[in-house]
């Protein structure tokens, strides 16, 4: 059954500059920075609230600031399938629709840049740039759909957990993971509750238990806490994924030059 949406715990914050790192914003000119910061405003989530309900009307747009969503969609049958999960600087809601297909819910406490839709598409509509800038985001949702297909694909458990933490590697370095002192090894933080993450690879919170055991008893892993790994066999764990895109020397530089540009 879907949980209401929970208004009365929304917090809203007045506009500020400090947010013009997230993804939407990038490229954007200074005119349109300020059209969009006149009609931002900043909205907090405690965990598991119900940000827009599958089927409910699409008030507002925006950019995830901090946390993680989860975007799931309850079946005929009454079960519920998570079908992705957006961190920060990702776009959620949908542009010139009055609907969402699927409900978006704060995985963890979430901060939300959010727009009034219909200011936001007026907006689109007038500013080029922002319109570019809707653009790559809606090809950054497509491209994680297809992540998200591809990790459903393992055909193991232990392949599927393989992959997330891959997966994590390369789409949200910045948010997810960083390197050891030496930067010659990943440690991955796994942004989202075990259930969450289950549910997410089509499995069970004890199956998901037995592969992190496994992976630490192989010395794939090193467990720091339940939700926080060093890898520290990187091409096993490239084997284990079975997912032949994947490069143990491209994700370490990739990781590289993301601590060499970060502030």
């Amino acid at each position: 059954m879907e949980r209401p949406l929970a208004r009365n715990e929304v917090t809203r914050l007045g506009p500020d500059s400090k947010f013009h790192h997230a993804g939407l914003r990038r490229g954007l000119t200074p005119a349109t920075l300020r059209k969009l910061d006149a009609i931002s405003r900043l909205r907090v989530f405690p965990r598991d609230a119900v940000v827009v309900p599958q089927g409910g009307a699409l008030e507002y747009v925006g950019n995830v600031v901090r946390g993680v969503l989860r975007m799931e969609r309850l079946l005929s049958d009454g079960r519920s399938q998570i079908v992705g999960l957006l961190v920060p600087s990702d776009m959620f809601g949908r542009v010139f629709s009055e609907r969402s297909d699927y409900s978006i819910e704060a995985a963890t406490e979430v901060t939300l840049c959010c727009f009034e839709r219909h200011a936001f598409e007026a907006l689109v509509r007038t500013c080029p740039d922002l319109e570019h800038a809707v653009l790559l985001a809606v090809l950054d949702e497509l491209d994680a759909a297809r992540e998200w297909i591809t990790l459903r694909a393992g055909p193991t458990v232990a392949a599927r957990l393989a992959t997330y933490l891959l997966m994590l590697c390369r789409r949200w370095p910045h948010q997810t993971s960083e390197l050891t002192q030496d930067a010659k090894r990943i440690v991955v933080n796994v942004p989202i509750a075990r259930n969450d993450l289950a549910h997410y690879l089509g499995t069970t919170v004890e199956s998901i238990s037995r592969a992190v055991q496994a992976f630490s008893r192989d010395g794939i892993i090193s467990i720091l806490t339940p939700l926080r790994f060093e890898i520290l066999d990187l091409p096993a764990l490239i084997s284990l994924s079975d997912n032949e895109e994947f490069d143990a020397h491209a994700l370490l530089e990739g990781l590289r030059e993301e601590q060499r540009v970060s502030p």
